[in-house]
C-alpha cells in the first residue's frame, strides 16, 4: 500500500503589510490579509489548488491623481532544497470583486482580469485614472498554486510583496 505524502503550502505574511509609495502628503496606504493554501496530497501529478484569503483595502482618500497597486512574490521553498517556482504561482482581481466602501464611485479597474503567473517583477493589478479613485475601496484577489508532480515533500512559502503607487 502506498503511503500518501502531503505538501503544506503557506504564503509568509510578515511582508505583506505593505510597503507604500507616496511623493506627496497624500495618506495612499494598502492593507493586506494573510494568504493560505490548502495542504496537498502528493500523487505524482500535477495539482492547482486556490488561495484563500479576505479582503484587501486601498485608503487613496485625497488622491485624485490616479493611482495603482503592484504585487510581487519570490519562489517557494520548503528550507530543504525544495522549490516550487514562483511561475507556478497565478494571481487575478476581478473586477466585480472590487467595492466601493467611501468616496468616488468611479470605481478603480482591474488589470489582471485572468490568472496571470506572479514574479519576482511587480504585476500592476488595479488602477484608477486621473481624476477618479479618490476613495476608499475593498477588493478580493484570487491565487491559484500548481503543485508540480515532482514536488518535495514539505511546508513551503513565499513573500508576497504589494505596493500603492502614485499615478494610474
Amino acid at each position: 500500500m502506498k503511503r500518501m505524502r502531503s505538501v503544506w503550502l503557506a504564503v509568509f505574511t510578515a511582508l505583506i503589510f505593505i510597503g507604500l509609495l507616496t511623493t506627496h502628503s497624500s495618506a495612499l496606504t494598502i492593507l493586506t490579509s494573510a494568504l493560505s493554501f490548502p495542504g496537498v496530497f502528493l500523487n505524482g501529478y500535477d495539482q492547482s489548488v486556490l488561495g484563500v484569503t479576505s479582503a484587501w483595502q486601498v485608503d487613496a482618500t485625497s488622491e485624485a491623481g490616479g493611482w495603482n497597486a503592484a504585487i510581487s512574490a519570490t519562489e517557494f521553498t520548503n528550507g530543504f532544497g525544495g522549490v516550487i517556482s514562483v511561475s507556478n504561482f497565478e494571481f487575478r482581481l476581478a473586477d466585480a470583486n472590487i467595492s466601493l466602501v467611501s468616496g468616488d464611485p468611479v470605481l478603480p479597474n482591474s488589470t489582471q482580469t485572468s490568472y496571470t503567473p506572479l514574479s519576482g517583477t511587480a504585476l500592476k493589478f488595479i488602477s484608477a485614472a486621473s481624476g477618479t479613485g479618490d476613495g476608499v475601496y475593498d477588493f478580493l484577489p484570487e491565487f491559484r498554486l500548481t503543485v508540480p508532480a515532482e514536488t518535495y515533500v514539505g511546508s513551503y512559502t513565499s513573500t508576497i510583496t504589494v505596493s500603492v503607487n502614485t499615478g494610474p
